[in-house]
């Protein structure tokens, strides 16, 4: 599997997305656009939700795939996707198999180089039941206006200090759980869940209902980047243990990949509220519905608190910031979600080839009698 010289991690959202656009229409796929009706690019140019689709209509088996969910991570994802198009990883699919690309989830974020939308909201944390009570962070709410400084100020280090007493006071699992499980009441904090369903998430929903419809099995990858070793892939399954779906993502993947316990820091996986995970599983049923987000590492826990810290700073003030410094913190966070050394961007694309390969041969191999259920009317 190589990666075609064709292929280069575009500077801009526009660049990357005509990369992408291009790779797709030679390769033969169906394309459909869905354009933000208010957010616009820096440069105000428009942003698209763009998706692409492999095999017929009313296929049995489907693979969904996402790119920008984050949308800085989309830097490095969004290459991965013009990999496998350039290479042909979905020509001659099975007859009742057909795959969906879905490109720039987050195109406000994938543009303006931010993890959040255009409301500040953490997409992975908006897919939750908005008319039933929210859910709660208190540990998240104790350390707010201590997670919310700028890395590298003077008043970053007291905080700092303040934090990790909390850790030692509380422990890794609730720690962890406090910054990631997600919050819903801090609108300029970190992981802001919303309060109310985002455009994306209407628009994601949209999409996945109008493509699923023929659909009895579905494979489902939200592709990310920042937990795990550096460079290596990081698989978060988020089916039920012991359920059928789960013991698929075991036989894609591997056992010790499914079932991991690392990339926290030593503590326990957070209690995520509102991933898109959980969205889609919702979007796509009765069908059988199996998958993970997966992630390529990039830093370790605490610095990766320190990009969102970043990332933050930049979405909230950096308009009042100069453009020499904007663009310095702009680099800074980045690195964090798609570093720029060579052999980072290589590995990932190496690896990402090979887990698009085994998780297209699982879904073939998918038998019906383990979890599939009626296709959609």
């Amino acid at each position: 599997m190589t990666v075609p010289d064709s292929v280069v991690f575009a500077d801009t959202y526009a660049a990357a997305r005509q990369q992408f656009l291009d790779a797709a229409a030679q390769a033969g796929g169906a394309i459909e656009h869905h354009e933000h009706p208010s957010a616009k690019g820096p440069d105000g140019g428009a942003l698209f939700l763009d998706a692409v689709r492999f095999g017929p209509l009313e296929a049995g088996r489907l693979l969904v795939m996402l790119a920008g969910t984050h949308g800085s991570e989309a830097r490095a994802i969004s290459p991965l996707f013009c990999v496998a198009l350039r290479n042909g990883q979905f020509d001659g699919l099975p007859p009742d198999t057909a795959v969906l690309l879905v490109h720039g989830v987050n195109p406000y974020g994938f543009a303006h180089l931010s993890r959040t939308n255009e409301n500040h909201v953490d997409l992975n944390r908006n897919f939750v039941d908005f008319s039933q009570p929210l859910p709660s962070n208190p540990g998240y709410a104790e350390l707010h206006d201590d997670l919310c400084v700028v890395p590298g100020t003077p008043a970053a280090a007291a905080a700092a200090q303040r934090v990790q007493q909390w850790r030692e006071r509380h422990g890794q699992d609730a720690f962890m759980a406090a910054v990631f499980n997600g919050q819903y009441h801090f609108p300029d904090g970190l992981l802001f869940g919303g309060r109310e369903r985002e455009w994306s998430n209407l628009t994601l929903e949209s999409v996945i209902r109008q493509h699923v419809r023929g659909a009895s099995r579905v494979a489902f990858i939200d592709w990310h980047t920042g937990l795990g070793e550096y460079g290596q892939p990081f698989f978060l399954c988020f089916n039920e243990p012991g359920s059928a779906e789960r013991e698929q993502c075991r036989q894609w993947w591997g056992h010790e990949q499914v079932e991991h316990q690392a990339g926290f820091g030593g503590g326990r996986r957070p209690s995520y509220s509102g991933l898109v995970f959980q969205g889609v599983e919702g979007f796509v049923a009765p069908a059988a519905f199996a998958g993970a987000v997966v992630e390529f590492g990039t830093t370790p826990p605490d610095a990766t608190l320190e990009g969102l810290q970043l990332d933050r700073h930049l979405h909230l003030q950096g308009s009042s910031l100069s453009p020499d410094e904007r663009l310095r913190l702009q680099a800074r966070a980045l690195e964090s979600f798609c570093p720029a050394e060579a052999s980072w961007r290589a590995g990932v694309m190496q690896a990402g080839q090979r887990i698009i390969e085994q998780t297209l041969a699982g879904l073939a191999a998918w038998d019906e009698e383990h979890g599939a259920h009626h296709a959609h009317d």
